[in-house]
């Protein structure tokens, strides 16, 4: 019997520092002389989005930075749902303070969820390996779902291709639905949905995948060895 896996306890505090630190740089750069809804919502944008790279972003660098532990899927399933439930208290409260109707805030709300997802995915199937290379490329992948290709493909200087509109980004994607001028999302905005989360939904089945695929691969003789000196 299996022994019962430890609340991340060390990602909460990393995500609750993150989220204050959020707070401050928001609040510091776009602190608004006459508090409404209106003047708030731009504070309110940069707080999310900056907590949306943090999950998208800083979570796989630290997670991708570590030794491989055991039991990989489960601690990651339990990293994503620990970001996850701290996301939702971040926010619905914040939505008071926007003039953001229930149906855009759950837009964003789903948003951000789909593209964790997806890097949830690339960062169990890598943290099950000890190749740095293997876990560099889940990582640019990682940075690929927040941002999308566009900004990449730009930054090299070549032009915006056919598959900018399937792989958006996360974060930019969460900037156009929170500029909208509309009160209430339109097709387009719920269509962006449909895609990420398709594409966000394939890597999570795939990394999975693998990382059940790296967890019951046999030891190696040099585990093997190792193994056998403990027990010795």
């Amino acid at each position: 019997m299996s022994e019962a896996i430890e609340p991340p306890r060390g990602l909460v505090i990393a995500a609750g520092c993150w989220i204050i630190a959020s707070f401050l740089v928001a609040f510091g750069l776009r602190l608004p002389l006459h508090l409404s809804p209106s003047t708030l919502a731009p504070t309110v944008q940069l707080i999310l989005l900056t907590t949306a790279s943090g999950m998208m972003i800083a979570w796989p660098l630290l997670r991708l930075s570590q030794p491989p532990r055991d039991r990989t899927i489960a601690r990651t399933v339990i990293d994503a749902l620990t970001l996850a439930c701290l996301w939702q208290l971040l926010v619905w409260p914040l939505r008071l303070a926007t003039p953001w109707p229930t149906e855009r805030t759950l837009l964003i709300d789903l948003l951000a969820l789909a593209s964790l997802a997806g890097v949830a995915g690339l960062v169990a199937a890598a943290s099950a390996w000890r190749s740095s290379i293997l876990r560099a490329l889940a990582m640019a992948a990682c940075i690929l779902v927040a941002v999308g290709i566009s900004m990449p493909l730009a930054a090299l200087g070549f032009q915006p291709s056919p598959f900018s509109a399937v792989f958006m980004g996360g974060i930019p994607t969460l900037l156009t639905v929170m500029n909208s001028e509309g009160s209430l999302p339109n097709e387009i905005d719920w269509e962006n949905l449909v895609v990420i989360s398709v594409v966000s939904g394939a890597l999570c089945v795939v990394g999975l995948l693998f990382a059940a695929a790296a967890s019951n691969r046999p030891p190696t003789r040099s585990n093997q060895v190792a193994s056998g000196r403990r027990v010795g």
